[in-house]
């Protein structure tokens, strides 16, 4: 019977700290609860200011035409990514407008994280290695690799199309993409030339039936010289983003809000074909 008692007394002593404790965590639940109602909201100071003054600073190197160059005779900075800042900073809020920073290329992040800007435009791709220090936007173009053939070509969708077809690439190209991908390209035999515009001018020769180039090439190239088009999607993605501070919380969410409106209203494909 004193075993028993003794289990039936540890039974009752479990059970009177299982409730204590379950009433401790209730407590502290609703001490937490109250802590963060007395706490204020996170704050964006980035942001704040942003809206206060009414300036959006945005940091580009003006060496990369189409997205950002200057203009000979005026010296105004105009090009894809200005255009793109100016429409961005007046959608952010009523009075916004942005202001353009002159920085060279190497030293747009550190001019960012040192305060001579608040965000970046200047045809950055992402990078991953950079999470650390900064935050990027959602993607606002793709440089990445694309298929350009002739209009009115054979259909060309996907790599597995280029087997058996004469196929155009600049020297010191590098398959991307998933490890099938990667040998599907490899094992084509490619024909290799200079630059992207010489294999694109092989295309338009009748030399090739394919040419795989950056979208840039392409666009550039096409906007000069017609009976190309671009073939299915990019085979490797190379997306262009904005860079701000990992503070600008709200400044980034802002930024990205605009951006899916800019690609849902078309605003982004009218700067392409107005840039390209």
């Amino acid at each position: 019977m004193g075993t028993s008692g003794r289990v039936s007394g540890n039974g009752r002593q479990r059970a009177r700290w299982g409730c204590l404790a379950g009433l401790g965590l209730a407590l502290a639940a609703v001490a937490l609860w109250l802590l963060l109602r007395a706490l204020p909201e996170a704050v964006d100071p980035t942001w704040e200011r942003v809206v206060e003054s009414g300036v959006l600073p945005v940091c580009t190197d003006p060496s990369w035409p189409p997205f950002e160059s200057v203009e000979e005779g005026t010296g105004e900075i105009q090009g894809f990514d200005v255009d793109l800042a100016r429409l961005l900073a007046a959608h952010l809020a009523p009075g916004v407008r942005a202001r353009i920073v002159t920085v060279g290329f190497d030293g747009l992040y550190d001019a960012l994280l040192a305060g001579r800007c608040d965000a970046v435009l200047s045809a950055l791709p992402y990078e991953p290695l950079r999470t650390q220090d900064v935050a990027f936007s959602l993607a606002y173009f793709n440089a990445g690799l694309v298929m350009v053939t002739a209009e009115g070509a054979g259909e060309v969708a996907t790599p597995a199309d280029l087997v058996g077809r004469a196929v155009a690439a600049e020297w010191g190209f590098v398959p991307e993409g998933d490890s099938r991908q990667r040998a599907l390209l490899q094992g084509l035999g490619l024909r290799r030339y200079d630059t992207a515009p010489a294999a694109l001018r092989a295309l338009q020769a009748g030399e090739v039936e394919v040419a795989l180039v950056d979208r840039i090439a392409a666009l550039g190239y096409m906007r000069d010289c017609q009976g190309l088009r671009i073939a299915g999607e990019p085979l490797a993605d190379v997306n262009y983003v904005i860079p701000v501070r990992p503070d600008s919380f709200r400044l980034l969410s802002e930024i990205n809000r605009v951006l899916l409106e800019m690609r849902e209203g078309g605003t982004l494909e009218m700067l392409q074909e107005r840039w390209f």
